[in-house]
């Protein structure tokens, strides 16, 4: 990996939405863009916005299904097994925002199949 690489990587953490954006996709497969700007309550240009920076810092990788697109945690060995997204995890335990963006997403967002738990 490159430094430019590098400094684009963590670039995705330096924003509260794309952290909270992180934070969802972490507990959860996949979500569509909707589905996170009803669970954030903010609108869904916004985290359009912010989807496009995640995948721009290699963090997150969107796949058509029919109209839909799902976005997901990418599946590379330095953001999923590395310390960044534990991170994330860690602190959606002692951040207020996190925890209720969680809560959100359970009362909102339908179950996912065991299929589609989210690898850890």
């Amino acid at each position: 990996m490159q430094l430019r690489q590098l400094v684009s990587l963590y670039k995705g953490f330096s924003d509260p939405t794309r952290l909270r954006i992180l934070n969802l996709l972490t507990s959860r497969a996949h979500l569509k863009v909707g589905e996170i700007a009803k669970i954030l309550q903010i609108p869904q240009s916004t985290v359009s916005r912010q989807l496009a920076q995640l995948r721009a810092s290699s963090l997150i990788q969107d796949e058509r299904d029919g109209t839909w697109v799902k976005y997901s945690i990418v599946e590379s060995p330095i953001v999923k097994e590395g310390q960044l997204l534990t991170t994330v995890r860690l602190a959606a335990g002692t951040c207020v925002e996190l925890m209720a963006d969680l809560e959100r997403m359970h009362e909102l967002v339908a179950p996912l199949d065991e299929t589609e738990a989210p690898a850890t």
